[in-house]
């Protein structure tokens, strides 16, 4: 009986063994099918390879059930470089169609960076090219964009190579210490832009583009955005003339990207990007150095586009969704950005935000039907660190150097044309309420103002456009998958 029991554990020690094996085949089986897919790119989901915290899968799912709404190209994505600087997104600047590769640094790539103001920058970088396991050794250099804000600096770090190797995939940053195994350094995968935007001509005559804005949007410094705001946000810009959106925010409800895109793309008309948006710092205080590399990365993608393509971005502002561009005279921006500067020679327009505070009491003169922004008809001054918004002309950079001097050439645009309308709930910075409540009702009452109506004028377009009254009447919300968004209209 005891040599039974023996040939018993002498096969379940064999199948065990067995197990083991197979299950250790498997997995690393597993993980190389994933390192590739983190490099290359998961197949048909375009460039999407790496998500990081604070973005939403489920999210994804459904925006790229729709063409209009989707990603389509490599989301910028904060990197931990090491404990002071995370890189955003890289740009390659090789392969370019107009001019030809020289053997002096034959490719450039530049790669938005964030980091502590009061450490100098010290790495070496690798570059990895398209079909080799290897990297290549490039040459470091980097450059200061901003000021500090708040202990931070944007900088661009450039990795070059001297050499035409290859086409390059990725790039990798790490501590210049020779005692650190570069292969560990997290990969970044390069995006290619054209270094020139070659403008239409016939004969002697330079063809200026058509105006065509796109707006970058950010979260708000409450990084919470409502379904109602999301809506009017677009609906009204739209209306204004823009039809490009990149939005780079990753709070965005799934209920109402999915509900969205059931509005087939012909009644939209316009074309949305989303890009999640991951900060590894505390958000309040670094969101305007965020902002500032949410910018250069929106003015990088939209400058790799050719300029001779039709429908491509001329102008790029990047806003949150509590700022709202609001025409004085003309009835959208593209008109008035047209009659400002006709020749397109202006690098930046600068536009000075007013504070309209939703804690203010209606307006009664304006329409019940209207949304609540339209009811907000003074603006504050109350002293607060609002930044300008500024308008990038695209049409002014002839080449891919001129996107690192924006201001080149800066004009104001006087308020009695453009205005920059901030909606957001005033309160005192000093108290805190756990509430997030603001001023009351007689506090409001003692603060400086002004009267201003401009957004007003256009509750009658807004509440009769086709979508806002799709969102309005419910109905989208409540849709099942058999009924069709056209017969709500």
């Amino acid at each position: 009986m005891r040599k039974y029991y023996q040939l018993l554990l002498v096969i379940i020690c064999f199948l065990s063994v067995v197990t083991l094996l197979i299950y250790r085949h498997e997995y690393y089986r597993l993980r190389y099918v994933l390192e590739v897919l983190n490099f290359f790119g998961k197949p048909g989901l375009s460039e999407i390879e790496f998500c990081g915290p604070g973005y939403n899968a489920t999210m994804l799912s459904e925006i790229l059930r729709n063409s209009s709404m989707e990603v389509r190209e490599t989301p910028p994505l904060f990197q931990q470089i090491d404990d002071n600087f995370y890189s955003y997104s890289s740009f390659l600047r090789s392969y370019q169609k107009y001019e030809k590769l020289t053997q002096s640094h034959a490719h450039i790539i530049d790669t938005i960076v964030i980091g502590k103001a009061q450490i100098t920058p010290n790495f070496r970088c690798n570059i990895w090219m398209e079909g080799s396991n290897t990297p290549k050794a490039g040459r470091f250099t980097h450059k200061t964009i901003s000021e500090p804000v708040n202990d931070f600096t944007l900088y661009i770090f450039q990795c070059s190579l001297s050499k035409n190797l290859g086409k390059p995939k990725g790039v990798s940053f790490y501590v210049n210490d020779y005692n650190i195994n570069p292969i560990h350094a997290p990969i970044i995968r390069v995006i290619q832009v054209n270094t020139k935007r070659k403008p239409r001509r016939t004969a002697n005559i330079k063809f200026v583009n058509n105006i065509e804005p796109a707006i970058c949007v950010i979260p708000n410094q409450i990084p919470l955005v409502s379904r109602d705001s999301f809506i009017e946000f677009l609906v009204f810009h739209h209306m204004m003339g823009v039809k490009y959106f990149t939005i780079y925010d990753s709070m965005i409800s799934e209920d109402i990207i999915r509900r969205l895109n059931l509005v087939p793309s012909d009644i939209t008309q316009w074309n949305i990007q989303f890009f999640p948006l991951n900060y590894p710092f505390l958000f309040a205080k670094s969101y305007n150095i965020v902002r500032n590399a949410i910018e250069l990365d929106c003015l990088f993608r939209h400058f790799r586009l050719d300029k001779e393509e039709t429908e491509k971005a001329s102008h790029a502002i990047v806003m949150s969704w509590d700022e709202f561009l609001v025409p004085r005279i003309h009835n959208n921006i593209k008109e008035i950005f047209n009659d400002f500067d006709p020749t397109r020679r202006i690098r930046t327009l600068q536009l000075k935000p007013l504070l309209f505070c939703l804690n203010q009491a209606d307006d009664e003169e304006v329409e019940v039907g209207y949304p609540e922004m339209m009811k907000k008809t003074h603006y504050y001054i109350i002293p607060q660190n609002m930044s300008p918004i500024y308008v990038r002309n695209l049409d002014s950079m002839v080449i891919y150097e001129d996107i690192f001097s924006l201001t080149l050439s800066t004009k104001e645009l006087p308020l009695e044309v453009l205005g920059a309308h901030k909606y957001t709930t005033c309160r005192d910075p000093k108290v805190f309420n756990s509430s997030g409540a603001g001023y009351n009702e007689t506090q409001m009452k003692m603060l400086q103002h002004k009267f201003e109506a401009a957004m007003a004028k256009f509750g009658p377009n807004i509440v009769s456009n086709k979508i806002y009254r799709l969102y309005r009447s419910g109905k989208i919300w409540e849709k099942t998958s058999s009924e069709s968004v056209r017969d709500m209209l």
